[in-house]
């Protein structure tokens, strides 16, 4: 019997969880909305860091923003997984 070829892998879907804050941030994103704060916080990461990994995952539209505050004269962004990451589709 033949073996099925497998399904090539996105290189952006490998560039995108090539890093594990973003596996823990895309995890986050998929139980609750959250701010990258929020993230960074529950991480013990700096929110810089964890910012930038938010970005990439905002970029690739692994995420989305759905809301945001008004924190201390800073907006809070808070942002959710979108259904193209819990599908894992391209």
């Amino acid at each position: 019997m033949a073996r099925k070829r497998p399904t090539a892998i996105d290189q952006r879907v490998v560039e995108v969880l090539a890093h594990p804050t973003r596996v823990q941030a895309l995890t986050i994103f998929s139980e609750r909305d959250a701010s990258p704060n929020q993230i960074a916080k529950e991480l013990d990461k700096n929110l810089s860091n964890v910012a930038y990994h938010v970005r990439v995952l905002r970029d690739f539209k692994c995420i989305e923003l759905v809301d945001t505050r008004q924190r201390r004269g800073a907006t809070e962004h808070f942002y959710r997984a979108t259904d193209r990451a819990l599908e894992g589709s391209g």
